[in-house]
Order: C-alpha cells, then sequence, then structure tokens
C-alpha cells in the first residue's frame, strides 16, 4: 500500500493519469505494464511504452 501511494504520488506530479484494471486482467494478448498500462510486448524486459523493467 506505501509503495502504491507513492506511485500515485509521483504519476500526479508528472501530471499522468492513474491506470487502474483488475489483477490479471488482460488487454488485447499481453498483460498491461502496471505504470503506464500500456499493453504490449515488452522490448528487452521492459516496457515499450514507459521503459519500466519488468523482466531481467
Amino acid at each position: 500500500m506505501l509503495l502504491r501511494n507513492e506511485w500515485r504520488d509521483v504519476l500526479a506530479r508528472e501530471g499522468l493519469p492513474v491506470v487502474q484494471l483488475a489483477a490479471g486482467e488482460l488487454v488485447g494478448d499481453e498483460p498491461p505494464c502496471p505504470a503506464c498500462g500500456t499493453a504490449a510486448p515488452l522490448v528487452e524486459g521492459a516496457c515499450s511504452d514507459c521503459g519500466l523493467v519488468l523482466e531481467r
């Protein structure tokens, strides 16, 4: 919960919307990025939109 609140504060400071999806909800064939909500294949283990690293 603490990290979620901090993340929402960061998004608010940047003027970005909070994307809310139900746990496990898919948009298309790919799961959504937890940071920006983009549902696209990863690029070198990172979100193709915001760059959040999701795989190592």
